[in-house]
């Protein structure tokens, strides 16, 4: 028995140590575990925070990439993705309702004021545009502000003009109400174009471009919105090939061979000293140089199609050129081979004015003819002197300077003519045939023209009547006090041999002298 106790002392003992050790082994790895179950959670932590930290980040991006800074509205990235949504939901839905798109851009006077105010006004000035904007936007008329000055809205629903008539008119209304600020007054318009889904594109970026056709259609009619339509893309086209015309016949030879295409026509500029026995006695011609195009296949463009096409793509620099080269040949030809007194003018288009090369251009082909420069006349239009009236003064004195005289084109249909006119030391000023048409029946125009004249003799300058069609009217004008005419009534542009006899047959006297043999006029190569 006392063996029995002993053993089982023992075993009690043992048991007591392995529980002991067992229970100090849990706990040790009950506290192991939570050590580790805290790491975790810290780590857990760690990565739901930077989680979070990225979705901002993503949020932030997100809003950067979609929204304009500016004004906080979509940009055109959130367009591109709304209008994909917008025309896959129509695309399965054949039931949905047409929509149109409607393109807003600022007009030219908010270009101004981002170039001549501070960034603050200009800012402050778009934020209030698209807040207007914004009141006639709904949650199913979205309103996307794409480009600086450009704003989209969406119009889900509006599948005929007339639906839009009344947003159309709010959109130019709003925009144009003044803004005050700072003691500043700013007035700024809008021009809209609209195209329509189906009707005018079935994709988004048919519908964009279309939309965008309208707005320049609307901009060269001077129209507050324009409708899109078939032939608007047609002009485009049109004017796209006119332009690839002209590229092809200005790279496919040398300068000197342009001729092949491009042309010179000279209209008589005659001096008027009296009527008698009711008709003109004409003391004296000059003329003005008129380009023309006979092209190879589409025979004769007219000047109106791709002059100004050839401005606004930089190739009437190329073009002037050419006319300055051979208007010059031409009055070589007269000095040297028929000793005719005879003043050329040539036409300077306001993208060639401002060209830096257009002085030495000039002075060279002066030197190279050799001819008397006060045989030159370069006109040019108020739009080549109002964007920087005083670079365009330092220029017309470097030309005057090289012995050539300076008249102002198409006189009284600028905005400032009178403003800028005294100002420019011009020589010549042409009144614009505008004023000229009615003149034998409108009053207005009548008493317009006689007011421009007062101002050109007080300011010491001559003058050229331009677009004279018929004796009733040259009676008017001379009766102001008018000797110097351009038109119809004297003679259409012809061509330099034409001219050369016109100009014998009309002033037999002194300018004229030496051969009366008539000899067609011979382009001579220049190098540029």
């Amino acid at each position: 028995m006392g063996l029995l106790r002993t053993t089982e002392s023992v075993y009690r003992e043992t048991n007591a140590k392995n529980l002991w050790d067992e229970l100090s082994k849990a706990r040790l790895d009950l506290v192991e575990e939570r050590r580790i179950n805290h790491s975790l959670r810290k780590q857990v932590n760690g990565l739901l925070h930077y989680i979070n930290e990225q979705n901002q980040l993503n949020e932030d991006l997100r809003m950067r990439i979609s929204l304009n800074p500016k004004t906080g509205l979509p940009n055109h990235t959130q367009l591109d993705v709304d209008l994909q949504e917008y025309f896959e939901q129509l695309t399965h839905d054949s039931k949905a309702p047409s929509g149109a798109v409607i393109l807003i851009k600022l007009d030219e006077n908010y270009d101004i004021i981002t170039k001549t105010l501070k960034p603050s006004v200009s800012e402050w000035v778009l934020y209030q545009i698209s807040t207007r904007l914004q009141e006639l936007a709904t949650e199913m008329t979205p309103l996307f502000h794409t480009r600086d000055d450009e704003f989209i809205l969406v119009v889900p629903g509006a599948g005929e003009p007339e639906k839009l008539q009344g947003l159309l008119d709010d959109i130019c209304r709003i925009i144009s109400h003044p803004h005050i600020f700072s003691g500043y007054h700013i007035t700024i318009n809008c021009l809209v174009g609209v195209a329509f889904y189906p009707m005018n594109g079935s994709t988004k970026s048919t519908l964009l471009n279309n939309a965008d056709i309208a707005l320049n259609h609307a901009k060269a009619t001077g129209k507050g919105h324009v409708f899109y339509t078939e032939k608007m893309r047609e002009d485009v086209v049109e004017k796209m090939h006119i332009q690839n015309s002209i590229i092809r016949a200005l790279e496919e030879q040398p300068l000197k061979e342009i001729g092949q295409q491009f042309y010179i026509n000279l209209q008589p500029i005659v001096t008027v000293n009296a009527l008698v026995d009711g008709l003109p006695e004409i003391d004296r011609v000059d003329a003005e140089a008129l380009i023309r195009w006979k092209h190879p296949e589409n025979g004769n463009i007219s000047p109106e199609d791709f002059i100004p096409i050839a401005e606004e793509t930089g190739l009437i620099i190329i073009i002037g050129k050419w006319v300055l080269y051979n208007a010059t040949a031409q009055i070589e030809s007269w000095q040297n081979t028929h000793h005719l007194d005879s003043r050329l003018a040539i036409n300077v288009s306001p993208r060639q004015f401002k060209n830096d090369e257009l002085l030495d251009s000039v002075r060279r082909i002066i030197g190279f003819r050799n001819i008397n420069p006060e045989c030159l006349q370069v006109e040019i239009t108020e739009n080549s002197f109002l964007e920087d009236p005083a670079e365009a003064v330092r220029k017309i004195f470097k030309l005057k300077d090289l012995g050539i005289s300076i008249a102002i084109d198409d006189f009284g249909t600028g905005f400032s003519s009178v403003n800028y006119l005294r100002k420019l030391p011009v020589d010549v000023v042409k009144i614009d045939r505008s004023f000229i048409t009615d003149i034998a029946t409108n009053t207005q125009d009548r008493n317009l023209v006689k007011a421009m004249v007062a101002m050109i003799q007080e300011l010491g300058l001559s003058s050229v009547v331009e677009g004279v069609e018929n004796l009733d009217q040259l009676k008017i004008l001379m009766d102001m006090g008018l000797q110097r005419f351009q038109g119809y009534y004297f003679s259409k542009p012809l061509m330099p041999a034409d001219y050369l006899s016109y100009h014998r047959r009309n002033c037999p006297k002194p300018s004229v002298i030496g051969s009366e043999q008539s000899q067609d006029y011979q382009k001579i190569p220049v190098q540029v």
